[in-house]
C-alpha cells in the first residue's frame, strides 16, 4: 500500500496524466473514506448504547472499531496525496514533506488490513461452529474469550509490523533541486530486507489464508442450514403422522398437529437467524472486496516483472489502487448490513434519531 503512493512519482506518465490520476484516486479515496467514517461512527455509538450483550455483539462492534480507523487512516492519506497535488501544481512548497507523511499513513493500512482479515475469518468461524455443530459450541465463544481473540489479532499485527516503522522516519533533510530544507521520509538500508520477511506474512499470508477460510465457512454454514432444514422437516413430519393417525377419530374440540406444527418446529430463533445474515453478508462483502487483493497478490507471486519500476509497473499500479478502493469498500458498507439484520441496532438507533430530532 506505499507504493499507492510511491507510484505518482514514477516518469512512466506525463505530468498531465499523474496528476490526473492522482485527482481521481484521490477523490475517490477521500469520498469512500469519508463515507466509512460516517457509517462506523453511528455504527459503533450503536452497539456501545446497545452494550456487550453477547460474544457476537462484543465482534462487531470491536471490527467497527477497526474499520473506523482503517477509514480515518485512508481519509488521512487521501489528504496528505491534495497536499502532494497542490505542491506538484503550485511550485510552492509545505513545511513538512507531503510525500512523507502519506507513505507513514500507506504503511499503517497494512497492519490495519491484517487485523480486518483476521478478524472476519473469526467472526465467520466462530459462527460456522456454532450452525454445523451447535451442540458443542453454541456457547463456547463468550464474550471474554471474544474479546481475547480480537484483541490478540490487533497486538499480533502491530508487533510483527513495527519492526518496519523502526527503519523509516522524517528527518530534516535539504533539498538541492528544490533549494529548501524540511522534514522529510528517511529509509534505512535495512527496511527492505526487513519488510520483506514482514510483508510474507502480513500481506501474503493471511490475507491469502482468510479469503480461503472465509469462503469455506460460508459454504459450511449454507450446507448446514440446508441440512439442519430438511433433517427438522423430515423428524417433525415423522411424529406428526402418528399423532394424525391416533387422532383421526377424535372429537373435533381436540387440536389436531397441522403443517404448520412441523414448519415451527424447524425454525431457527430470529435471533439466531439475524446473526446468521449478518455475518453471511459480512462474510460475503469481505469476499468480493478482497478479489482484487487477491488478484494483485498472486500476480505478484507468477510474475517477476510485477512491481514498480520494472517492465508491468503501471498495471501493478492500476492494480494497486483498485485494490485499495475496495478496501476501503469493505470497511465502510458495514453500516447497511446491520441496519437491515439486527432488529435491536434498527430499533435503538431509531430511537436516538427521534430524542434528536425532539430535542
Amino acid at each position: 500500500m506505499a507504493n499507492m503512493t510511491a507510484a505518482f512519482f514514477y516518469q512512466d506518465f506525463s505530468p498531465g496524466q499523474m496528476i490526473i490520476g492522482m485527482e481521481v484516486s484521490t477523490v475517490l479515496s477521500a469520498i469512500i473514506s469519508a463515507f466509512g467514517i460516517f457509517t462506523n461512527t453511528i455504527v459503533i455509538r450503536t452497539f456501545m448504547a446497545m452494550g456487550p450483550a453477547d460474544g457476537m455483539t462484543v465482534a462487531f462492534l470491536l471490527m467497527s472499531l477497526v474499520d473506523l480507523t482503517f477509514s480515518a487512516v485512508s481519509f488521512s492519506l487521501s489528504i496528505s496525496t491534495i497536499f502532494l497535488i497542490l505542491e506538484t501544481l503550485s511550485g510552492n512548497f509545505f513545511p513538512v514533506q507531503p510525500y512523507g507523511i502519506g507513505v507513514y499513513f500507506a504503511n499503517l493500512l497494512i497492519p490495519l488490513s491484517a487485523i480486518i482479515s483476521l478478524q472476519t475469518s473469526f467472526i465467520a468461524i466462530a459462527r460456522c461452529l456454532c450452525v454445523a455443530a451447535p451442540f458443542y459450541f453454541k456457547n463456547m465463544f463468550t464474550r471474554s474469550l471474544t474479546l481475547a481473540f480480537m484483541v490478540s489479532f490487533t497486538v499480533f499485527s502491530s508487533a510483527v509490523y513495527v519492526s518496519v516503522f523502526v527503519f523509516m522516519g522524517m528527518v530534516d533533510k535539504t533539498d538541492n533541486i528544490k533549494n529548501l530544507t524540511r522534514p522529510m521520509l528517511w529509509v534505512s538500508p535495512n527496511r527492505e530486507p526487513t519488510k520483506s520477511i514482514v510483508s510474507t506474512i502480513i500481506a501474503i499470508i493471511i490475507p491469502l489464508a482468510s479469503q480461503l477460510i472465509v469462503i469455506i465457512t460460508l459454504v459450511v454454514m449454507a450446507t448446514s442450514l440446508r441440512n439442519s432444514y430438511h433433517f427438522r422437516l423430515s423428524a417433525a413430519i415423522g411424529i406428526d403422522s402418528p399423532k394424525r393417525n391416533r387422532q383421526s377419530a377424535a372429537p373435533s374440540g381436540i387440536d389436531r398437529p397441522t403443517s404448520k406444527t412441523a414448519n415451527k418446529e424447524c425454525t431457527i430463533s430470529s435471533k439466531e437467524m439475524q446473526i446468521i445474515k449478518q455475518v453471511a453478508l459480512l462474510s460475503a462483502l469481505y469476499v468480493v472486496c478482497h478479489i482484487p487483493k487477491i488478484m494483485f497478490i498472486i500476480t505478484g507471486l507468477v510474475l517477476p516483472e510485477f512491481n514498480l519500476n520494472r517492465e508491468l509497473q503501471n498495471l501493478y499500479l492500476t492494480m494497486s489502487n483498485t485494490r485499495m478502493l475496495f478496501e476501503m469498500i469493505n470497511s465502510a458498507s458495514n453500516f447497511p448490513i446491520y441496519f437491515k439484520y439486527n432488529s435491536k441496532f434498527r430499533k435503538l438507533l431509531g430511537k436516538k434519531m427521534c430524542r434528536q430530532k425532539n430535542s
